[in-house]
C-alpha cells in the first residue's frame, strides 16, 4: 500500500492481472514499462525472494545490486527500510520523467569484448558512453538518440550483436544528471542508516563506508549513481577478493547470474545461481537455487 498514493493503486494491481483477459495483460505490460512502476516492481520482487531465502535459513554475507537493484541490496544490508526503498525507487523513476530534456537519450545492449566496445565508441560522432559495465563480453551503452543509433549500426557492421533497450531515458549518463539534485533532496528524507553488511556501490565497484557518520556519504553516492556508469565487473572482482564464492541473484530473470558466471566462472571455485526465471517457472527456479546452495554447503 506504500505506493498507492504515488501510483494511484497498489503496486500488486500492476503486477498481478487476470491472465485470461488479453486487454488487461497488454495494459499491465505497458504500465510496467513506465520507470516509476518498473523500478518498485523490481525491488519488490528482489526483496520478496530475499525474504523467501531467509525463511529457508539463507542469509547474505555481502550484498551488491545492479543500478536500481542497489536499493534492494541496501534493504538486504539493513541500511534502508523496505518502505523507504520503495519510495526512493519510485521517486527515482519519477524525477527522471519530471526533469525535461531536449532529448531523453537512448540505451542499447552490446555483446562484444570490452576493448572492442571502447574502440568502436571512439569512432562515433556525438555523446555516447558505456553506462553499464556488466561483464567481459556485455555492456550497455547510453547517450544521445542519434549517437546510439549510429553506435548500434557500427556494432552490427563490425559483426557484433547490439540491440536498443526499451527504456525511457539514457540512465547512468550525463543526460540524466539534472535529476540527481532533486533526487538527492528526496533521498535525504529517508531513514538511511550505516549498512550492517558489507555492500558494494555501483559508482566505484568498491564497498560502501561502514560505521557511524557514513550516511551523508552514502546519500551523495546514491544521488550521483543515477548519472554514473554501473561498475558491475569491478564490484564482482571486489566481492571475490573479499572472499565471496557463492553469488545468488535475487530478483527477476538471470542477467546478473550470467555476468557473475562470465567474470568469475573461470576461477573454478565460484557458484552463481538465479532464483527466478520465467522459462523455468517461479517455484522450480527457486527450488533449483536452494538445491545449488545446499550443494555448495
Amino acid at each position: 500500500g506504500v505506493l498507492t498514493p504515488i501510483l494511484g493503486k497498489p503496486l500488486s494491481e500492476f503486477i498481478f492481472v487476470d491472465g485470461n483477459d488479453a486487454a488487461a495483460v497488454a495494459q499491465a505490460e505497458e504500465d510496467i514499462r513506465q520507470t516509476a512502476i518498473t523500478q518498485p516492481a523490481v525491488i519488490a520482487s528482489d526483496i520478496a525472494l530475499t525474504r523467501l531465502a531467509a525463511a529457508y535459513g539463507i542469509q547474505p554475507d555481502m550484498a551488491m545490486g545492479h543500478s536500481v537493484g542497489e536499493y534492494g541490496a541496501l534493504v538486504a544490508a539493513n541500511a534502508l527500510p523496505f518502505v523507504d526503498a520503495m519510495e526512493a525507487v519510485s521517486a527515482r523513476g519519477r524525477e527522471m520523467t519530471r526533469v525535461s530534456f531536449e532529448d531523453n537519450g537512448k540505451m542499447a545492449a552490446v555483446f562484444a569484448p570490452m576493448p572492442e566496445i571502447e574502440r568502436i565508441l571512439k569512432t562515433i560522432d556525438g555523446y555516447v558512453v558505456t553506462a553499464n559495465i556488466n561483464s567481459n563480453t556485455q555492456a550497455v551503452i547510453g547517450g544521445t538518440s542519434k549517437a546510439i543509433d549510429q553506435a548500434v549500426e557500427a556494432f552490427l557492421k563490425a559483426g557484433y550483436n547490439a540491440m536498443p533497450l526499451p527504456v525511457s531515458h539514457a540512465f547512468h549518463t550525463k543526460i540524466v544528471a539534472p535529476a540527481s539534485v532533486p533526487f538527492g533532496q528526496m533521498l535525504a528524507r529517508l531513514r538511511m542508516q550505516p549498512p550492517q553488511l558489507p555492500i558494494i556501490s555501483n559508482i566505484g565497484g568498491e564497498f560502501y563506508p561502514m560505521g557511524p557518520g557514513v550516511v551523508p556519504t552514502m546519500l551523495d553516492m546514491l544521488a550521483t549513481q543515477i548519472a554514473s556508469p554501473v561498475q558491475f565487473v569491478k564490484g564482482l572482482e571486489t566481492l571475490y577478493a573479499a572472499g565471496a564464492r557463492v553469488f545468488v541473484e535475487m530478483g527477476p530473470k538471470k542477467a546478473l547470474q550470467g555476468f557473475a558466471d562470465d567474470v568469475l566462472g573461470g576461477r573454478g571455485d565460484v557458484v552463481s545461481l538465479f532464483t527466478n526465471h520465467p522459462k523455468v517457472g517461479d517455484i522450480a527456479s527457486f527450488n533449483q537455487a536452494l538445491c545449488g546452495l545446499y550443494a555448495a554447503g
